[in-house]
């Protein structure tokens, strides 16, 4: 039963990288559009 777990852990790892990019390019997007609201937020 290693087999099935492992299937588990490896989608469970694509979908937190798949999650990670997404949420990067969604800071650099919003950078890119406002850069100064960024600026007063950080």
């Amino acid at each position: 039963m290693r087999f099935p777990s492992y299937l588990g852990l490896a989608s469970w790892m694509y979908l937190h990288l798949r999650v990670d990019v997404h949420s990067r390019t969604r800071i650099q997007y919003h950078l890119l559009q406002t850069p100064s609201h960024y600026a007063l937020t950080y």
